[in-house]
């Protein structure tokens, strides 16, 4: 899949002529901040809920060290390509996150080959956070120790539940004796700002109970970060198909709504604050500067690997996870290039979603120089016309101002929560055809 040449020449844009389109689209900008985010496409079980894996292989996900190098090899071009060149043009990463999948499959070594090719390439003096996810069984003393000497800041633990029917149910490769030690192994490691992953609404589970037990035990912990997700189901994977076939029975939204809550009081009443839908801290120097940085649209943004995102310099681009073969015969191309424009406005709906779930929102000033339109504009086209209508009926309730475009804070989970309710019933049905 690829868009237009960003100069508007016909076929697939070269990586040359995209970092020349970059150039021109960032010559103005003072401000030339930018986020790394390095893919890590392997992982020990494929999880039942988990939308990321449907379209790879077990073999494949399972990968060894054997099985791993061409990939590393092809993310060490990738990196060595397009690093040196967004340093020219005044780039300076300023938070990183290593996602997947799950980094922590790789060995110390490997890691430090990663990271050895992100030091030639860029200059990350200027980084102020370093985020690895990992799962408790992948969490060894020595990958800790090596993500310590790398200078790792930050862990996210995919924990999803304490319960041990539950995690077997999700497809989960841990238990909950190893989630509980691994928040230990971090605290013996000197990694002090962590985030433990946590599910809500499972369609496994066979109420709320099951959440607050997993809460009330996770908050013993007193973690520094928590995420609560709202299940999603998304086709293809496991549990959706046990969805559709009659196997399970999804949540109704009242029901989702109300687990969440469950959390929010909980999460509340032991200190925590919400400072974007889902991610929840007591001090905001624990804060995950990666999501902070996406949702707010902060700035440009690079993604290595297979199954990746990147903006830069008004352009998006993809790489897919089912075209991993492709990335690694041409980790310099990208599946998509595509300009942002008001032409096709859906490329900006999940852009724009993720800063609706801040308490800030849209901010006009940010969102231009990121994409190159004005919020205004794209608001005026019919697709973002029918979907604010669409995020109003579900209960979503708009605030604006001179600086920016966001939705009322005490409505935002019951707001997305309906969407997502919505989304899935749909998504589900599209499915099977």
């Amino acid at each position: 899949m690829t868009g237009p040449d960003p100069g508007g020449r016909s076929g697939p844009p070269t990586p040359a002529r995209l970092m020349e389109a970059v150039a021109e689209a960032v010559a103005d900008r003072t401000d030339r901040s930018l986020e790394l985010y390095v893919n890590v496409p392997f992982c020990a079980t494929k999880c039942h809920f988990c939308d990321w894996v449907t379209d790879i292989p077990v073999r494949q996900l399972r990968s060894d060290v054997d099985g791993r190098r061409p990939y590393l090899a092809a993310l060490g071009a990738q990196i060595g390509f397009y690093g040196p060149l967004l340093t020219g043009l005044g780039y300076r990463p300023q938070v990183m996150y290593w996602g997947g999948g799950t980094p922590t499959r790789l060995e110390p070594a490997e890691m430090r080959l990663v990271r050895d090719a992100l030091d030639e390439a860029f200059d990350l003096s200027e980084l102020v956070q370093w985020s690895v996810e990992t799962t408790p069984n992948d969490l060894t003393d020595d990958r800790l120790a090596a993500m310590r000497a790398l200078g790792v800041t930050r862990v996210s633990v995919g924990v999803q539940s304490l319960d041990p029917h539950q995690l077997r149910r999700a497809g989960r490769g841990h238990t909950r004796e190893q989630a509980v030690a691994a928040v230990g192994a971090l605290r013996r490691a000197g990694i002090d700002n962590f985030n433990i992953d946590l599910i809500s609404s499972f369609p496994t589970e066979s109420g709320p109970d099951e959440l607050a037990r997993t809460l009330d035990e996770v908050l013993g912990m007193d973690p520094p970060h928590v995420s609560v997700y709202p299940y999603r189901a998304t086709p293809k994977t496991v549990m959706a198909m046990q969805l559709d076939r009659d196997r399970l029975r999804a949540w109704d939204v009242r029901s989702m709504i109300r687990a969440y809550e469950l959390a929010m009081r909980m999460l509340t009443e032991a200190g925590y604050h919400e400072y974007c839908h889902g991610y929840w801290v007591r001090h905001p120097e624990h804060e995950d500067l990666d999501g902070n940085y996406k949702y707010d649209l902060a700035g440009d943004k690079i993604g290595f690997g297979s199954g990746t995102e990147s903006i830069l310099g008004h352009h998006l681009l993809l790489n897919e996870n089912a075209r991993y073969a492709d990335y690694l015969r041409a980790p310099r191309e990208f599946g998509l290039v595509e300009r942002f424009s008001l032409a096709r406005p859906q490329r900006l709906t999940a852009l724009v979603g993720g800063a609706l779930m801040t308490r800030e929102g849209v901010d006009y000033g940010r969102f231009h120089r990121l994409t190159g339109l004005h919020f205004a504009d794209l608001r005026e086209t019919p697709h973002f016309a029918s979907w604010l209508g669409l995020l109003a009926e579900c209960g979503g309730r708009f605030v604006e101002d001179a600086v920016g475009f966001r939705m009322d804070r005490e409505v935002i989970h019951e707001a997305y929560i309906t969407h997502l309710a919505y989304t899935m019933s749909h998504g589900l049905a599209l499915a099977r055809g």
